[in-house]
């Protein structure tokens, strides 16, 4: 029993990879919609709600915004944070002067853009690969699959974006 809810779990994440690939290979240039504020003011310090696997804290980034888009998504695929190069390079350069720090790590940006978008607090992040993290919301079981780039540069100190994500359940 516990075998078959195993390979149906890997065949579900295996779906929205391949899915997501699509979504990040098909873009165009038409901006996929608003994207979330997942960035924190240099001046203050953001709060932590969230875990990573490793007990890694996450920042809570949920109340730095008023408009943004709390319920879950409705259709299997959700657009990313949509970043100019220019507000990619301007989050890079708070990032190399030490503000969000948390931007150097594909699963904290995942954790964090999640909160944003969709108010999850209670998460658990899981590296599928280098570009894909899937995030569960402990509270209802609820998984996403995030695609996540690096827009400014690749490597250790490269900030990581979200460009799209699916719902896998």
């Amino acid at each position: 029993m516990r075998f078959e809810s195993v390979r149906l779990r890997a065949s579900k994440t295996l779906a929205a990879v391949a899915l997501s690939l699509g979504l990040v290979t098909s873009c165009g240039d038409t901006p996929p919609g608003p994207a979330p504020t997942t960035g924190v003011p240099a001046s203050s310090p953001a709060p932590v709600t969230a875990t990573t696997a490793g007990s890694t804290p996450v920042p809570n980034t949920s109340s730095t915004t008023a408009t943004e888009d709390t319920t879950p998504p409705t259709d299997a695929s959700f657009p990313g944070e949509n970043l100019t190069p220019e507000e990619a390079g301007e989050l890079q350069r708070a990032v190399d002067e030490g503000s969000r720090p948390w931007r150097l790590d594909p699963s904290l940006v995942a954790q964090a853009f999640v909160a944003d978008r969709f108010g999850w607090s209670d998460t658990e992040a899981r590296t599928a690969d280098p570009h894909t993290v899937e995030v569960t919301d402990r509270t209802d079981g609820s998984i996403v699959v995030l695609q996540l780039r690096q827009p400014v540069r690749e490597g250790a100190d490269g900030i990581w974006v979200v460009t799209g994500g699916v719902r896998i359940d």
